[in-house]
């Protein structure tokens, strides 16, 4: 299958958030199953080589936004092996920004109309026919639109996907978009499914034209349909629902794997755990604690804020110091009362909890790896990889069953975890309590290991997951 990835990031070339890492890790996962992917990203400043001047690109172009034409040159390199396309349009990308300025619709707008002037190039004069064109997130979101609109008959047997990565970030401009797009045919879409009609939103164009959309969980799938999870947005989820699907993010199991990681203290495996007791020990002398294995030790990763649950864990701080003889480990920062509660608690009984505020890829690894439980008490989690790593590394997770977390934490009979699933403090202390009981039955716990070890949650197998979405969204073209 002959797939274009289009987006606004590509690891390790540009990144400023997961979607760098997302693309690449999806890219090469597919790319390893036999597929045909290629990459197509802006040339921004930063990526501009010292010998630009010599340096010959593959086309050029002029391409409309609003009565102005702006020039495009199409460059094209690899990186780590995967073929990847640079559109260079000194009006956009000519600055040091990434996003964030007055201008980005109009910037992403000629992102989107480079894509397309490529895509026309790989057919007509490469001979490399696009099957599936993948987009992400709302700096790509153009693309569908134009492909079911202004290039339809040019391109109509081209499916598209579109994949939501954060829902909060929509690109969302006035009306004069509307002009500067060419699009102003079809009007402003965005009314037909209850969006201001004064709102010209990327994302929602996205959506609603895409031929099949995605998320990064099979809950978040279902919370963005809800008026709390939407964004704004669920209206418009809804009437698409049938065409909507979630998959989870994989982890990268090369550099998570407790058998080879170099930045522990031992390594061990799922059938023999020798190492991770050495771990254990190794993290409880680096911190200050008391060093004693039969003690459950829990490590909490993340920013400390609300969202993420850190208040939830401040109040559960009495109960775990005053009815268990558990220690905790707390690697993050964020806000100020909650940072100053774990403090002075830390300050009080400094052999059963320790706070670090440096996080960094070593101290992270070596909490996976050493922890016997790791907690994630986030109000929402749409795709994140931190319990999934937990899981890999044989450290029992704790989480609020929402999002990614809800689809991969099973509690019971084949549990791999624990989970509670209101944000209270109550909740919380009895997922925590029955984890601690658990931990004191030494077989049962080792199964419990054993499972969340032996899972595959590789990006080998979430790209079996999209290879089965692009079949799907062929079938509507």
């Amino acid at each position: 299958m002959h797939i274009l990835f289009v987006a606004a990031e590509f690891a390790p070339l540009v990144r400023t958030s997961g979607l760098a890492d997302m693309t690449a890790a999806l890219v090469h996962a597919l790319r390893a199953l036999g597929h045909d992917v290629r990459v197509v990203i802006p040339r921004y400043r930063c990526l501009r080589p010292v010998n630009a001047i010599q340096e010959r690109p593959l086309a050029a172009a002029f391409l409309p936004v609003g009565e102005r034409q702006e020039q495009l040159r199409i460059f094209h390199t690899q990186s780590n092996g995967v073929p990847l396309y640079q559109l260079d349009i000194p009006a956009a990308f000519e600055r040091e920004t990434i996003y964030g300025d007055v201008d980005d619709d109009r910037r992403f707008l000629l992102f989107a109309r480079g894509v397309l002037a490529l895509m026309l190039h790989l057919r007509d004069v490469d001979g490399w026919r696009v099957d599936v064109v993948h987009t992400i997130d709302w700096q790509s979101a153009l693309v569908p639109n134009y492909l079911k609109t202004y290039y339809h008959y040019t391109f109509g047997g081209i499916a598209s996907v579109h994949t939501i990565r954060d829902l909060s970030a929509q690109g969302i401009f006035n009306q004069f978009s509307l002009y500067l797009s060419g699009l102003s045919d079809g009007g402003m879409v965005e009314t037909s499914v209850g969006l201001p009609g004064d709102r010209f939103n990327f994302m929602a164009r996205g959506l609603l034209f895409a031929d099949v959309i995605s998320t990064v969980s099979p809950t978040h799938s279902l919370e963005m349909l809800r008026p709390e999870g939407g964004v704004g947005l669920h209206h418009l989820l809804q009437t698409r629902h049938e065409r909507l699907a979630g998959i989870i993010n994989g982890i990268d199991t090369i550099r998570y794997n407790p058998e080879t990681d170099l930045f522990i203290a031992a390594n061990y495996t799922v059938h023999n755990s020798t190492g991770k007791h050495m771990c254990k020990a190794a993290l409880q002398q680096e911190c200050g604690l008391a060093a004693d294995g039969a003690r459950p030790l829990i490590g909490m990763i993340g920013p400390l804020t609300p969202q993420y649950g850190a208040d939830l864990a401040a109040l559960a701080l009495p109960w775990l110091i005053a009815h268990t003889d558990a220690q905790l480990i707390i690697l993050g920062s964020g806000d100020a009362v909650i940072e100053r509660r774990f403090a002075e608690q830390a300050a009080r009984t400094p052999e059963r909890i320790c706070v670090q505020t440096d996080v960094n890829e070593v101290s992270v690894q070596r909490i996976y790896a050493g922890c016997d439980i790791c907690l994630f008490p986030a109000c929402a989690e749409p795709g994140g990889d931190k319990h999934l790593i937990a899981l890999c590394y044989g450290s029992v997770p704790v989480v609020r069953a929402a999002g990614s977390m809800n689809d991969t934490v099973r509690e019971g009979y084949d549990g791999n975890g624990f989970r509670f699933h209101h944000h209270s403090e109550g909740e919380l202390i009895d997922a925590l309590h029955r984890c601690l009981t658990s931990f004191q039955d030494v077989q049962s716990w080792r199964q419990i290991q054993a499972r969340g070890m032996a899972e595959d949650n590789s990006w080998a197998a979430s790209a079996r997951e999209y290879v089965a979405l692009y079949d799907w969204a062929r079938r509507f073209v």
